[in-house]
């Protein structure tokens, strides 16, 4: 009875959760949210009206007639003064012109006078001099037309070159800079283009954390170290509407010229008013996209401005916009209805959504009425369906769900409010199923928990003993002998630098699938993946008496499976076009006692191993690369498993470890350790470690000749490696009990 009444509160606990979570709002429940409006924006979108607004596009059209961007600072004059004759209204430009341009005459003069020819010709020299600076033709055509220049703010710090503000600002209430975006650095125009204009507006976009504009900033604020900067600046979008309508002042109202508080807070800006027109913002200072999707209606090709003999119906009296379509100029966006749209339209759209005066809000006070309602509808459901069962509390959990939806839906075409839908739909459902399923989560068998929560990254042997042995997911574990391998692609730094993200990722499930397959195949467990690296182990947690068999055969099947691979790679290059390298792999294998179990912490735990065995098996795989073999194995191992053709590499002390350890090549199976050239190199590198170790150089030099001359197995980077050993070796005094071993020094 009291574990009943204890159970029923769970329902009331989620619900206060879930409203905690709702004020936080996380990024993935503010993702969640913005989808309910971007799905009421796609449903019914704003019809688009005509308006005095259009784009002169910078399209492939354009590019392929007037040739790349950009285009000399003339062409862009003579465009402009198309635009003028065509009585446009304003023309703002959602480009930066931060350079000088390149084609300007002394421009080119400075690079040709670094050839003797142009040098030796002084008339031409002086002709070119005095021809106009494009930059200055510009300048000059922008002073007879109404205009505006897009500037960029950054976060880089750079505020050498300030923009001149072109306008002046009101404010009422609150001072509206502390809630203005603020950046550190900013791009603006060239000195001469910058004083020619009429004004300057930031091209600057406001995305969501997946990449969405919503909200377009209308301000935005230059931080210059001060507690507010006294500098903000307008929107490409708002400023484009000031110099059209020739007016000079912003008025800016802020909440505390109504009095309007959240809480005890300022609830920030409340609209701006530039010319005759009063647009609502954010707190923020942002508009609220009331999105079209795209309309080729809106759009002039850039070429048809020099060719239109009818231009001046389509652009007298309106603001036009000078952007770009073109996907290689990289001004391509996404909105709740175009996954791609040119970002010179989103200007368009909110200009055209300010004129007409249909806007989107969504008032300070609307996350609190949201709360609010959550919490009303889950503690009713809260408290009633343990007391009368989830059957007869359906119809209240579907009346609130339906208010929850509708209501959205109307405020958002009726009155252009931006209320939540999914966020409460979503606590009101969750809210639903826990008090309606309680008893069904309490009677969840713990079997189905542990096989649910680990077949994804255990082998099968081992979850069917975790839901057998459930104890088993305790902390700590046993001490038993084992056998660990680590393998590892060589030079993967270079490899991985030729290769974007997705396709080095590409690359390593498709390198690492293949050799999983082969380890669990072989009766072997995967601790962990290590980026391109696997560690596995044998003999845990089923007891497997032929765990240093089955580790040397998976290891000799890794490497003729790696050929495998390497030819299918061969087999992609051909067919793409790309170049790729092949790979090699060093594999490390030691047997010893090793602590095996569930390793972490209560909260989160893993079935790992520990102990030397398992560290010298990391240094054994990275003294392959050292003597130049692919597996390098070490003594308990092959002293245990005699039917493999074993080479004796070494007596080395290991980094981390002072006793030494005999090192061995895995050459091959049972059937290689009987073949003729294999008895040649064992005699030959007996005779060799003989000799080394008894510092008789002279008959070691001799002994490695023999193993340099077997065709059936390279070792050049093993005696390569002994003959320079031995050269230095030579000049020293290692007196008579050297023992032969050699210190690494890498891991």
């Amino acid at each position: 009875m009291e574990k009943r009444k204890i159970f029923s509160f769970i329902p009331l606990l989620l619900l206060f959760l879930l409203i905690v979570i709702g004020i936080l709002n996380p990024d993935p429940i503010a993702r969640l949210k913005l989808m309910g409006f971007d799905q009421m924006q796609r449903l019914e979108p704003r019809p688009y009206q005509k308006v005095p607004v259009r784009i002169v596009d910078i399209d492939e059209k354009s590019l392929e007639a007037l040739g790349q961007w950009p285009w000399p600072r003339t062409v862009v004059a003579e465009l402009l003064t198309k635009l003028q004759r065509a009585g446009a209204a304003a023309v703002a430009f959602d480009i930066l012109f931060a350079e000088p341009d390149r084609t300007s005459p002394n421009t080119i003069l400075k690079q040709w006078r670094r050839f003797e020819s142009v040098s030796e010709n002084p008339e031409l020299s002086d002709l070119i001099s005095k021809l106009p600076d494009h930059d200055e033709v510009l300048a000059s055509t922008l002073k007879r037309l109404p205009t505006v220049l897009g500037i960029m703010f950054d976060n880089s710090g750079n505020v050498r070159s300030r923009p001149d503000p072109k306008w002046s600002y009101a404010k009422q209430g609150n001072d509206p800079r502390q809630f203005i975006q603020s950046y550190s650095g900013v791009v603006k125009a060239l000195d001469v283009l910058s004083s020619s204009t009429s004004g300057l507006g930031s091209i600057n976009s406001s995305l969501d954390s997946d990449g969405i504009i919503r909200r377009v900033p209308l301000f935005v604020r230059l931080n210059s170290g001060e507690k507010f900067s006294k500098e903000i600046f307008p929107s490409l979008s708002v400023e484009a509407l000031r110099v059209a309508q020739r007016a000079s002042t912003y008025l800016l109202r802020s909440s505390g010229a109504s009095g309007d508080e959240s809480f005890g807070e300022n609830l920030g800006l409340q609209q701006i008013r530039v010319g005759r027109i009063t647009v609502p913002t954010s707190g923020s200072g942002q508009l609220w996209l009331h999105d079209t999707g795209h309309i080729p209606e809106r759009y002039v090709s850039a070429i048809d401005v020099f060719e239109s003999r009818s231009l001046a119906q389509k652009i007298r009296g309106h603001i036009v916009l000078i952007g770009t379509s073109a996907a290689g100029l990289k001004d391509i966006r996404s909105t709740p209805m175009e996954a791609a749209i040119a970002g010179v339209e989103v200007h368009a759209m909110a200009i055209e959504q300010m004129i007409l005066g249909q806007h989107l809000q969504r008032p300070a006070w609307m996350p609190g009425a949201e709360i609010l309602w959550l919490f009303f509808l889950g503690a009713v459901l809260s408290f009633l369906i343990p007391r009368y069962g989830a059957f007869k509390c359906a119809f209240i959990a579907l009346l609130g769900l339906a208010v929850s939806i509708l209501t959205p839906w109307f405020a958002y075409t009726d009155y252009r409010l931006l209320v939540d839908p999914v966020y409460p739909s979503l606590v009101i459902i969750l809210i639903y199923l826990t008090g309606s399923f309680i008893a069904f989560l309490r009677t969840e068998s713990e079997k189905k928990y542990v096989r649910g929560a680990f077949s994804r990254y255990l082998s099968p042997d081992l979850v069917e003993k975790l839901a057998e042995e459930p104890d088993l997911l305790k902390l700590g574990g046993e001490t038993k002998e084992m056998t660990i391998m680590f393998s590892d692609i060589r030079g993967f730094t270079k490899i991985s630098e030729s290769m974007s993200a997705s396709e080095l990722t590409s690359f390593i499930n498709e390198y690492l699938t293949p050799m999983t397959d082969i380890i669990l195949h072989h009766n072997g467990t995967i601790d962990k993946y290590m980026g391109d690296a696997i560690m596995a182990f044998w003999n845990a947690p089923i007891d497997n008496p032929n765990h240093r068999e089955e580790a040397a055969t998976a290891a000799l099947a890794m490497m003729k499976g790696l050929q495998e691979f390497n030819i299918s790679l061969d087999e992609k290059s051909e067919v793409d076009g790309k170049t790729r390298l092949p790979i090699s792999i060093g594999i490390g294998i030691n047997t010893g006692a090793c602590c095996v179990g569930n390793m972490g912490s209560d909260q989160r735990f893993d079935y790992s191993v520990l102990g030397d065995t398992a560290n010298v098996a990391s240094r054994l795989e990275g003294q392959s690369k050292t003597y130049g073999v692919s597996i390098v194995v070490g003594e308990e191992t092959v002293n245990s498993a005699p039917d493999f053709a074993w080479f004796e590499l070494d007596l080395i002390r290991v980094i981390g470890k002072d006793e030494p350890v005999r090192i061995f090549s895995l050459v091959g199976d049972s059937g290689v350790k009987t073949e003729k050239w294999f008895f040649e190199a064992l005699e030959a590198q007996g005779m060799f470690l003989n000799n080394y170790r008894n510092q008789r150089w002279d008959e070691a030099i001799t002994a490695l000749k023999k193993l340099e001359g077997l065709p059936e197995i390279d070792l050049s980077t093993l005696t390569d490696l002994y003959r320079d050993r031995i050269s230095v070796y030579r000049e020293q005094d290692l007196g008579p009990n050297w023992d032969g071993v050699y210190s690494a020094t890498s891991k």
